[in-house]
């Protein structure tokens, strides 16, 4: 007996058959292929620093007086605080902070023994440093005492300072892992993981001579931000 196909059976045969054949020609494609190389990792890490000109100054005070009943000194440091903080608030553009505040008896038979002494401190920032000194001066000539002169950086010049840190260990990273690869006769392709560093430290420039009644003098310094930048780069073969 005579069999008989439709014309769309003898279609769908020879497409079935095309789709094996290419198959089976990617099949042994893939068998006759060389293995790939396994990738390369490689664990680097950098620190990078800048140097950026101070924009903040800073001014450690304190208030002090030695009379012969805790009431009498502390109501004297009381009042000096006040004048100060009044005075600072006269001047555009810096910010005051009190500080510690303590009162202790000298032990009877030492010097001053039996007196008691107060002390309070205050804390003078400004962006505008010839202003601060000179408010400095002045709460010196009225009897406090300064323990300290400081240049540091603005939270806003920190921060610019820490991504151009950042941006610069990034960089100095990257280069390592290309001259890497290419000793190795491999290629950098990318970086696998990244951890940023701890928060980059700002080196702050201790400062000056100061004369009782005179504005002390406070000269700046550059500051020096790091940041460091630890990665695994991933090389191939070329």
């Amino acid at each position: 007996m005579t069999r008989l196909f439709a014309p769309s059976a003898i279609a769908a045969a020879r497409v079935g058959g095309r789709r094996r054949w290419f198959l089976l020609l990617a099949l042994l494609s893939l068998a006759a292929a060389p293995p790939a190389r396994a990738a390369t990792l490689l664990h680097l890490s950098e620190t990078a620093s800048v140097a950026v000109p101070p924009d903040q100054l800073t001014a450690s005070l304190s208030a002090q007086a030695t009379l012969p009943s805790a009431a009498a000194a502390q109501a004297s440091v009381n009042q000096a605080m006040a004048a100060a903080m009044a005075a600072a608030a006269k001047v555009a553009g810096v910010r005051a902070e009190t500080g510690g505040y303590s009162t202790w008896q000298h032990p009877p038979g030492t010097p001053g023994g039996g007196t008691w002494q107060a002390s309070a401190g205050l804390t003078l920032s400004s962006g505008d440093g010839p202003a601060l000194l000179k408010l400095v001066g002045r709460l010196q000539a009225r009897g406090m005492a300064v323990s300290g002169l400081q240049w540091g950086l603005s939270d806003a010049a920190r921060r610019k300072a820490r991504r151009a840190a950042m941006a610069k260990a990034i960089a100095a990273l990257r280069g390592r892992a290309e001259q890497a690869a290419g000793l190795l006769g491999l290629r950098f392709l990318g970086f696998r993981e990244v951890t940023l560093g701890p928060p980059p430290s700002v080196l702050p420039r201790p400062m000056f001579a100061m004369a009782r009644a005179v504005a002390p003098v406070a000269a700046s310094q550059p500051v020096t931000v790091s940041a460091t930048v630890s990665a695994t780069a991933t090389l191939v073969g070329k």
